[in-house]
C-alpha cells in the first residue's frame, strides 16, 4: 500500500489475509527469473522504468485474471503519458517436492480423487499456459518464471503467501492459494509501495503517478 492512499491493505482473495504487511523497505532483492522463451531475466532487466509486478499462476482462475488485465491497462496508460511502465506477471506454479501437506481437513483426500483423472498437469502444461498468457496480451506482458529455488527466493523476498490445494473449477490437477498483492517496482528496481488486485486502472495509474513524483 503506497503511503498516500486510504486504501486499505488488507486481501482476503485466495485465504491469505494482508491486513498487516511488512514495511516495503523489507521487500523485494529477488530477481532471478526466466521468460517464456527460456531467456534469463535479472535485476538489471528491471531498472530504467515502473513495473507493476505479480506473483500467480497462469492456470488461475481467481484474482489473477483480476489483476493482470489492470496492470497491463495501467502500464500503457503510463506509457503513453511519458512515464516508462511495464507489467510483469510472474507464475508461481512449481509442483511441490514429495507429499502435499494441506491445512484444509479432507483436502488430501479431495485431491486423490482427482489424481490421474484430469488429462496431467506438469511441467509442460505448466510452460503451456504462461505462453497462452503471454501471447494473448501480445508483447503487453512480460511473463516470467523461475527454479524451485528462484522462485522461493522471490516469494520470501516480496512476502508471497502459497499454499497448494485441490483444484478449483476450471482447474486441474492443483490450485495455488496465494496472496495478490501488485508491487510497484521503482526505475532503481526498489518496491516503492503496492496495492490490492482488485484495485482499478485509475487507482493504479494514480498511485504510481504519485510515487513517481516523489521519486
Amino acid at each position: 500500500m503506497t503511503s498516500s492512499s486510504n486504501k486499505q491493505a488488507r486481501d482476503v482473495s485466495g485465504g491469505h489475509d494482508h491486513a498487516v504487511m511488512p514495511s516495503v523497505a523489507k521487500m523485494g532483492g529477488a530477481f532471478e527469473f526466466s521468460d517464456v522463451a527460456g531467456n534469463r531475466i535479472a535485476q538489471s532487466d528491471f531498472r530504467g522504468r515502473w513495473t507493476l509486478l505479480f506473483f500467480g499462476y497462469s492456470r488461475c482462475r481467481a484474482s489473477c485474471p483480476v489483476a493482470i488485465p489492470k496492470m497491463v491497462r495501467t502500464a500503457e496508460k503510463l506509457r503513453q503519458s511519458g512515464i516508462a511502465a511495464r507489467a510483469v506477471f510472474i507464475d508461481i506454479d512449481v509442483p511441490p517436492l514429495g507429499v502435499m501437506r494441506f491445512r484444509r481437513p479432507g483436502a488430501a483426500a479431495a485431491m486423490e480423487g482427482h489424481s490421474g483423472h484430469h488429462h496431467g498437469h506438469g511441467d509442460l502444461d505448466r510452460i503451456a499456459a504462461m505462453r497462452a498468457l503471454a501471447k494473448a496480451f501480445d508483447g503487453r506482458l512480460v511473463v516470467a518464471t523461475g527454479t524451485r529455488a528462484q522462485l522461493n527466493a522471490a516469494t520470501q523476498a516480496f512476502v508471497v503467501a502459497r499454499e497448494h490445494i485441490p483444484p478449483r473449477r476450471g482447474e486441474v490437477g492443483h490450485s495455488i492459494n496465494h496472496s495478490s498483492l501488485i508491487y510497484f517496482l521503482a526505475p532503481d528496481t526498489r518496491v516503492a509501495g503496492y496495492a490490492m488486485h482488485d484495485w482499478s486502472v485509475t487507482d493504479l495509474e494514480q498511485a504510481i503517478r504519485r510515487l513517481a513524483h516523489l521519486a
